[in-house]
């Protein structure tokens, strides 16, 4: 009874606080999205943009939930830290994309359908690991991360 009331007590922070934070790690990550996946065609080593997406936005909403809150305040939240680790997550991401050139010999058509599986399965559990990783600190961040004051006024 007594982790539920600690539970409890962790979980009844400001519903406003929490859903500006998302809020803001959404409007961060959509706008990273446009710029990396349709602006630079760099959408990482996925194909699509809603993974882009989704990585960028869990890493601003932890990084909202965990990193000292310093800087300017924009409508109630310290906007920097936000901002420049999911600017260095969607960095990270467009690193990742495929180049498109060929590698350095010829394969047989087996060989390379071969790799490309293997490679795309490698590549799909390493996102679904970074997204459960990364829900697990969202998670973990209401109950024990940093929660900075109201800015005053």
């Amino acid at each position: 009874m007594q982790n539920l009331a600690f539970l409890r007590t962790a979980l009844s922070g400001s519903m406003a606080a929490t859903m500006t934070e998302f809020g803001f790690a959404v409007i961060i990550a959509g706008v990273l999205t446009l710029i990396f996946t349709v602006g630079l065609r760099r959408p990482g080593p996925w194909t699509g943009w809603w993974t882009f997406f989704l990585l960028v936005l869990l890493v601003a909403w932890a990084s909202a939930l965990w990193i000292v809150p310093v800087g300017p305040v924009l409508v109630g939240m310290y906007w920097i830290p936000v901002v420049l680790a999911a600017l260095l997550a969607a960095l990270l991401l467009a690193s990742g994309s495929p180049t498109g050139r060929p590698g350095p010999h010829v394969q047989t058509h087996s060989e390379a359908e071969q790799q490309e599986k293997a490679a795309s399965r490698a590549v799909n559990v390493l996102f679904w690991a970074l997204v459960i990783l990364l829900l697990v600190v969202v998670v973990l961040g209401y109950l024990f991360g940093i929660r900075p004051a109201p800015p005053a006024g």
